[in-house]
């Protein structure tokens, strides 16, 4: 789920600036006939041309956890994947809360913090486990790998 909204929001995006670069470039310039061309708001346009920030990073300042640290963060969790061991949510939560206690006594993350976590860095992704086949379970047993071999 969060990756297909990161793509309708990476799609906006990238709207948004053919939307500028027209009205920058265009013989008449107008922002009413960018805005509709392209698909975007007439409001957001004009306020991206007065220097207006995304919603993204106007509140960047406002998280608990500098891109710097939750980057550190998410590599923590691909290389715990990678090592076989992937981090559950509680963990990632616990491991980014011991880093704000570090800095802040007080603070501690909200309870929307590993979904909004997830929704800035949508190379991971919350997966829910799913049972070993007995099939599976029962062609690793050691005997049966001897006996295969025995036999080959």
């Amino acid at each position: 789920m969060p990756l297909i909204k990161q793509r309708k929001k990476d799609e906006g995006e990238l709207r948004l600036q053919e939307a500028l670069k027209h009205y920058q470039h265009s013989q008449e310039p107008s922002l009413r006939a960018s805005a509709e061309k392209y698909g975007v708001a007439y409001s957001t346009l004009r306020g991206r041309l007065r220097g207006r920030k995304t919603w993204g990073a106007g509140h960047r300042k406002m998280q608990m956890l500098s891109e710097y640290k939750e980057r550190s963060v998410a590599r923590w969790c691909e290389r715990l994947d990678e090592w076989g061991h992937p981090a559950r949510l509680a963990v990632v939560k616990s491991m980014a809360e011991a880093i704000v206690a570090r800095r802040e006594k007080n603070w501690s993350l909200g309870k929307h913090w590993i979904t909004r976590f997830l929704h800035r860095h949508p190379a991971l992704a919350a997966k829910l486990s799913s049972r070993l086949d007995r099939q599976r379970a029962l062609a690793s047993n050691p005997l049966v790998i001897m006996d295969y071999f025995n036999k080959v």
